[in-house]
């Protein structure tokens, strides 16, 4: 199920939007995820949440540390999984 990396991105920015209390368009996508706000319960709430919208075994998806950098890293990383 190929989903563009634009729609991806979309789909993170408004869920981090919803757990954070805030808009999406005042969410950077090049901003580190740890300076978003988000605290650990709301970490594994994004963790679930890619599990559920996108349909991605997190422990099976070779996502690592280093594709949180930012909702752009994360949603350029779903999208290409989502191509294989």
């Amino acid at each position: 199920m190929a989903i563009p990396m634009d729609d991806v991105l979309l789909k993170l920015k408004e869920h981090v939007a919803f757990l954070l209390g805030v808009d999406a368009s005042g969410i950077a996508a090049d901003q580190p995820l740890h300076l978003l706000g988000l605290d650990s319960m709301g970490f594994v709430d994004l963790l679930v949440f890619i599990e559920k919208q996108f349909g991605l075994s997190l422990m099976n998806s070779g996502l690592s540390q280093d594709d949180f950098a930012s909702l752009a890293v994360l949603a350029n990383r779903i999208a290409g999984s989502l191509q294989s």
